[in-house]
């Protein structure tokens, strides 16, 4: 196709990019919702037992609450500080591109560009608070999603 004439100008001398983000999920820290530390400041949960779920991981159970206990009064709870990770996250983001020549030192390019071209949710922490609210649930999403953007730009 990259021989001249109109098949060339609609069909030949197009370029693809893409550029693939894979990123493990980021550490979190549980705690607890009740304010036993006599002013001291938030606490850490007590470690029961292993927070992994038998029966995989969702978006409304992402660990196991019950592995997780208020400490005793006075006391800042013996759970390690990031001990479990939020989801994972991969995008991908891509362009097409086409360069047409207009004359010796003028050139066209036009462009689009994909960002997260498959529309993949991204996902945020989950809620890490034993005691309040909703523990264990992811409820919002990070990033963006699919964005497309048309460039047409004139390069002499």
């Amino acid at each position: 196709m990259n021989r001249g004439g109109a098949a060339n100008l609609l069909a030949g001398g197009w370029r693809l990019s893409g550029f693939l983000t894979m990123q493990t999920g980021l550490p979190f820290t549980v705690g607890h919702g009740g304010a036993n530390t006599g002013g001291a400041g938030g606490s850490r949960a007590d470690f029961v037992r292993d927070a992994t779920l038998d029966s995989g991981r969702t978006l409304d159970r992402w660990f196991d609450t019950t592995a997780f206990a208020q400490p005793a009064i006075y006391t800042f709870g013996n759970l390690g500080r990031n001990t479990l990770y939020g989801p994972g996250r991969w995008n991908w983001d891509m362009a097409l591109l086409k360069d047409i020549p207009l004359r010796e030192a003028l050139k066209l390019e036009f462009r689009v560009d994909a960002l997260n071209v498959f529309n993949h949710p991204q996902f945020g922490q989950p809620a890490s608070t034993i005691g309040s609210g909703q523990p264990g649930r992811i409820t919002s999403i990070v990033g963006n999603p699919r964005w497309l953007q048309l460039v047409l730009r004139l390069e002499f």
